[in-house]
């Protein structure tokens, strides 16, 4: 999900590989729908075994949580899968009750990413024995705090983003079997003064290592619906990292963008002639419970509109950096949701 953070130069979720990050892991090129016609119509699955799957629930999540028993099942079925226990997620995850989107958002911020980098040209096979956790379409939420605790650019005054629903989803393909995820990513998104744009991409596949599964994945979301690298040096779940420091971009001799480039790459203002209107996308997944049966997912969605941006080395307002006032700034939509995995059918 980087898109899955396993870091590949060449992204409700959340990996990278050999230059980027799989954060849901991102190919070098997306992935076709022949992937997905490669889903088999048996029902059968082994997530540990068939009862594991569940098909519908409402307070899962929190009734899971809540359980005493979370942390010595999820380290039995972790025994059983020949798995590692993430004890810093498993802490995270153990210590969140709350079936708020906010709340599950927060606490999805604490844990860091457990899986591993798959050579870039490897497909996952989706067959029996993945499951599948589907977010649905969920909306997106204009927001001034972020779950990450950091300030953006206030929901009353929106220049990036237009006033209407905003939405996403997440399709994660999980063999407990194999070690391996995947994850089809879909956004709707509609920028001020535009029509409705949607975006759609497979972030390629990551290898599990630990239970519970923390993934994440990045990229670049373009004005005309087609996604690409995001060209950050690690997954993050915002282009700032402080109120004055932008998260690190790669440096190197050709290829790489500077960060007055990925400045320009994520500006929205239409009077700068290097804007190219383009959305910073982070998304995470986490498993909730011992079985692996149930998820949480996150999808974050990110632009800038700074009219100063590019224009010079001087500070242009107030003795603030240029970097200060982009990251002012930025506006940033939030979404979560609880997902119940299923067999693939």
């Amino acid at each position: 999900m980087k898109n899955f953070k396993t870091i590949i130069k060449s992204t409700l979720f959340i990996i990278t590989y050999f230059s980027y990050s799989y954060a849901v892991v991102s190919t070098p090129t997306p992935a076709t729908t022949n992937i997905v016609n490669q889903m088999s119509s048996s029902m059968s699955h082994s997530v540990v075994n068939s009862s594991n799957v569940i098909n519908n629930s409402q307070n899962v999540t929190s009734n899971l949580i809540n359980s005493t028993n979370l942390k010595q099942d999820i380290k039995e079925n972790a025994e059983k899968l020949d798995l590692k226990v993430d004890e810093g997620a498993l802490s995270a995850l153990s210590n969140s009750s709350s079936s708020d989107s906010k709340e599950i958002a927060k606490a999805m911020e604490k844990m860091t990413d457990n899986i591993e980098e798959k050579d870039h040209d490897y497909v996952m096979t989706l067959d029996q024995d993945v499951v599948v956790y589907d977010s649905g379409w969920f909306t997106l939420e204009r927001v001034e705090t972020g779950s990450n605790g950091l300030t953006y650019n206030k929901p009353s005054t929106s220049d990036v983003f237009a006033d209407a629903v905003q939405e996403g989803r997440g399709k994660v393909y999980v063999n407990f079997n194999k070690k391996e995820m995947s994850a089809d990513m879909y956004t709707r998104i509609t920028l001020k003064g535009a029509s409705q744009v949607q975006h759609e991409w497979n972030t390629g596949t990551a290898g599990i290592t630990s239970l519970p599964v923390v993934a994440s994945t990045v990229r670049g979301l373009k004005s005309d619906g087609n996604t690409d690298f995001d060209e950050f040096v690690d997954v993050n779940s915002s282009m700032q990292i402080s109120p004055t420091e932008l998260a690190a971009n790669y440096t190197c001799d050709t290829g790489c963008k500077s960060k007055q480039e990925l400045m320009d790459w994520y500006n929205h203002d239409t009077n700068n002639p290097d804007a190219d209107k383009r959305l910073f996308f982070y998304g995470k997944f986490t498993t909730v419970d011992a079985s692996g049966s149930t998820g949480n997912g996150q999808i974050i969605i990110e632009g800038a509109h700074d009219l100063e941006a590019g224009t010079g080395t001087m500070a242009p307002l107030g003795g603030k950096s240029q970097t200060q006032v982009y990251i002012e700034s930025i506006e940033r939509l939030e979404g979560s949701a609880t997902i119940v995995g299923k067999a693939l059918e």
